[in-house]
């Protein structure tokens, strides 16, 4: 048996269960709401999830499944540049980890090109989508990470973009109760054909330490957003009138005499 067969059965049984991959890229037990994720047949998934629970490693490791497909493609578009080269790291290290015999075609920091013909783009949303334009999905995943941050217009521009057995997938924390990101959420009538998934911190034992840290750090609606999962109301600033006024001194006004005074 060559050494690329050998190759081929050992991961096998990841590109059959995503969910194995997922265990060996975080040394661990995946967690409900990535199991549900990673082993969904939905055509459209939104994931609502806390900070620093997994998502980008989560994507990754989709990503990486489709990649290992011939003649997939898997477009990821993110609210900033910075954010998408991060998390085309997490897709880079993954894919790389899987250790398929399919050889680089050509490497950036925002693509991979695969000689098995798969593709998998990072892009910047900007305020209108311009970068996606043009791109078409018939095989793989258009994915929107953190979807609550992405203007509407953006999804307006490339929604179309997922064709045929792409699927289309919106993963974020919350947002303002308004956009496309919150409808598809919380309106279920006009979106029946969204699977919605909760992933929240307070549910998991392994973000305790985490959670307890931020409970610390953070305001209190900062903290119920990021990682109650509550989404803020039209007009709810983000920093609540405490912190807002714990800001101020009472400093008493300075009286033009002591300006003198002091000369």
């Amino acid at each position: 048996m060559s050494r690329d067969v050998a190759l081929f059965l050992r991961t096998l049984d990841e590109r059959l269960d995503p969910t194995k991959l997922l265990a060996r890229v975080v040394e661990g037990e995946p967690d409900a709401w990535q199991r549900q994720l990673l082993t969904s047949t939905s055509d459209t998934i939104m994931v609502l999830a806390s900070r620093r629970i997994g998502k980008s490693t989560t994507v990754g490791v989709m990503a990486a499944q489709e990649l290992a497909q011939p003649r997939h493609e898997v477009i990821i578009i993110c609210p900033s540049l910075a954010q998408s080269q991060l998390l085309f790291a997490k897709i880079a290290f993954t894919w790389d980890l899987i250790g398929l015999p399919i050889a680089d075609k050509r490497r950036t920091l925002l693509e991979l090109h695969l000689e098995n013909g798969s593709v998998a783009r990072c892009m910047p949303a900007g305020q209108e989508g311009t970068s996606a334009r043009g791109h078409g999905i018939k095989r793989g995943a258009l994915i929107y990470d953190e979807a609550a941050f992405i203007p509407d217009k953006v999804f307006g521009s490339t929604l179309a973009i997922a064709e045929d057995d792409a699927k289309t997938i919106l993963i974020t924390t919350p947002g303002g109760k308004s956009g496309r990101a919150y409808d598809m959420w919380s309106n279920l009538d006009d979106f029946p054909e969204v699977e919605r998934i909760r992933a929240c911190s307070l549910d998991l034992p392994r973000m305790a330490k985490t959670v307890e840290r931020a409970r610390r750090n953070m305001s209190p609606l900062e903290f119920k957003v990021e990682h109650g999962l509550s989404w803020m109301g039209r007009g709810t600033p983000f920093f609540d009138p405490e912190t807002i006024s714990n800001a101020y001194t009472d400093t008493p006004a300075l009286a033009l005499g002591d300006i003198y005074a002091g000369l």
